[in-house]
């Protein structure tokens, strides 16, 4: 029998044990009401965040990219264009365990003269390795051939920008380029990816966000491999706009034509409007390899030494040399120190005294007695050293700045050089030197350290065509209305009007007197024009016991060493439509090198115009 302790024993055991259970069902309690909870967390409360997380992994966006913008001429002629082009690309977690593949895409597809591209991955989510673009009719048919047993390597269809008239406007509208590290940094990938192209020089490069556009989106479902499976949603991409362009076809193609790849430049434009008519420079080069659009070399062999790159045009500093004479006849007028009628002795030097250095004239016995008019005609350089000693810089520098000398233009392409026009400031800063007399002389005739380009100057020399008025040039043509407003740059105001004429006629006479540095320009009937030639010396002829000609003979040896060719016109008179600077590096003689070239444009213009 059980005693009162065994029973009391008992109860005390079943009382421990209910305490136990207690706590042990207390904690289960909490863990089922937890268990609970975080149920309904997941499927209920943080349902929204989830789907939100499935959705990133499930749902993606695919950007839209435009076709760039078109650029056309006024009459509608294609100038730049979008063709499609094909590209074989890798993709970057593929490519270390796909060489085989490369390789045999390099043996059996690619044309043998042609480099895979391998692009470095360099940014960490570049998704794709570009392993050659604008493959060829032959390379296509043989990846049809080929693409099974190079499954990894894929084909893709890409809109690239072509130039029809590849070379021809080279310098103008510019070319593509792959994005480097410095653009990347400031531009967003949703707009440029990796392997985006953007403009690297020219009107591709000034008007890159106009041509360009802005990217829409594509809402896209993939599943779990990244296949897409349906487009939720579309957001269309802003279409980027055409540009029109002001240049003349007929006048580029007669420059490049008249240049022959020829180290130099041209530059036509509408004094009325500012417009470019005409914008070359030489050699140049084909912009279609360099946007992706064509296969080879951008530039032949022959033309590398001399730089087809570089736009001369627009940048190129050359000595104004004799063209700058009808500017320093114009301020003698307006300052008094001379008039139409002055007559100086040019006797083939001048001196500032009489055992002074001599300032020698090309021409050896001099050109007699000499007036304004033919001292322009003739291009006498004693009338001008004279001239100019008489001035001084001071006078001479403020009055050029009027007409854009030593400034830029502000066309609407990059890299434009800024002309040089000294100062007594200027020298001291940049030569360490005070300014001297004999300075003075030398910008006199345009030499020295005076500099500017074809377009400065073509933009100087619209002063005197228009009597004036300098309006901004442009190569694209923002308003296709008949009333359009040219912007005006610049006004130049002088005490006697007359002056305009005095010095329009003298210049009209270099080509129509017989004693002009022009008259092989001379053609009875035709239409007139006023100009201007120029030799702009590259070496200094400084050596006083030889003549000019016996001391050039020893430099011109050397072709690089040459008198650069020039020549500053603009025409008919006397309601001018263009004016025309050309500019032949090393070509001596401007009457017979670069004035043809000017007339040839000139005529060429009035036809175009009688025809449109």
């Amino acid at each position: 029998m059980r005693t009162i302790q065994d029973l009391r024993r008992d109860e005390k055991d079943t009382q421990s044990l209910r305490s136990r259970s207690g706590v042990i069902f207390f904690f289960l309690l909490i863990l089922i009401i937890s268990g609970v909870f975080k149920i309904l967390q997941l499927t209920i409360l943080d349902r929204v965040n989830y789907e939100a997380e499935s959705d990133k992994n499930r749902i993606i966006n695919v950007p839209i990219y435009p076709a760039r913008g078109l650029i056309k001429l006024e009459d509608g002629t294609l100038i730049a264009e979008n063709i499609v082009t094909k590209d074989l690309y890798i993709k970057t977690k593929l490519y270390k365990s796909s060489m085989d593949q490369v390789e045999k895409l390099r043996n059996k597809v690619l044309d043998e003269n042609r480099k895979i591209d391998q692009l470095q991955v360099s940014i960490q989510d570049e998704e794709k390795i570009w392993l050659a673009r604008n493959l060829s009719e032959q390379e296509l048919a043989k990846y049809e051939v080929q693409k099974n047993s190079i499954p990894n390597i894929q084909l893709e269809a890409k809109l690239r920008r072509y130039l029809p008239h590849k070379n021809l406007f080279s310098h103008a509208i510019g070319h593509l380029g792959l994005i480097n590290m410095d653009e990347r940094l400031s531009l967003s990938r949703a707009e440029y990816p990796d392997d985006s192209f953007i403009g690297k020089v020219g009107l591709e490069k000034s008007y890159e966000k106009t041509l360009r556009g802005k990217a829409g989106i594509s809402l896209m479902e993939v599943d779990v491999y990244g296949n897409k499976i349906r487009e939720i949603n579309r957001v269309f991409p802003d279409k980027p706009f055409n540009l029109t362009l002001t240049l003349d076809l007929r006048l580029q193609k007669i420059a490049q034509e008249e240049l022959a790849n020829r180290r130099g430049a041209v530059v036509a434009l509408d004094p009325t409007t500012g417009f470019i008519k005409a914008l070359v420079s030489s050699p140049d080069y084909n912009p279609n390899i360099l946007n992706g659009s064509e296969s080879g070399s951008p530039v032949s062999q022959s033309s590398l030494e001399d730089s087809p790159f570089f736009n001369r045009a627009i940048s190129g500093l050359y000595p104004p040399a004799s063209t700058i004479k009808p500017f320093i006849g114009l301020l003698g007028l307006e300052e008094e120190l001379i008039t139409e009628s002055t007559i100086i002795e040019d006797k083939g030097f001048f001196q500032l005294k009489e055992e002074g250095r001599k300032y020698r004239g090309w021409k050896e016995d001099g050109h007699g007695r000499v007036d304004l008019k033919k001292a322009i005609v003739e291009s006498s350089d004693v009338y001008f050293y004279e001239l100019a000693s008489k001035l001084t810089i001071d006078r001479i520098s403020a009055f050029l700045l009027r007409f854009g000398f030593g400034q830029i233009s502000g066309i609407d392409l990059i890299n434009e050089s800024k002309s040089i026009l000294p100062t007594r400031n200027w020298k001291l800063g940049n030569i360490g030197e005070a300014w001297f007399v004999g300075d003075t002389i030398n910008i006199g005739i345009g030499q020295g350290y005076i500099s500017s380009t074809p377009l400065q100057l073509a933009v100087s020399l619209s002063a005197i065509a228009n009597k004036g008025k300098i309006f901004q040039p442009k190569l694209i043509r923002n308003n296709q209305l008949d009333d359009y407003e040219p912007d005006l740059l610049m006004e130049v105001q002088i005490k006697n009007p007359k002056h305009w004429n005095i010095i329009e006629k003298s210049m009209i006479s270099v080509i129509n007197s017989w004693n002009g540095t022009a008259h092989n320009l001379y053609e009875e009937g035709g239409i007139t024009i006023a100009g201007k030639t120029g030799t702009a010396q590259i070496k200094s002829l400084t050596d006083q016991d030889l003549t000019v000609r016996e001391e050039y003979e020893g430099i011109r040896k050397d072709i690089k060493n040459r008198d650069h060719a020039l020549f500053a016109s603009y025409g008919p008179v006397p309601h001018p439509n263009l004016v025309v600077v050309v500019i032949v590096e090393n070509g001596e003689s401007g009457s017979a090198v670069a004035a043809p070239i000017a007339k040839r444009l000139i005529e060429q213009y009035q036809i175009n115009i009688n025809e449109s």
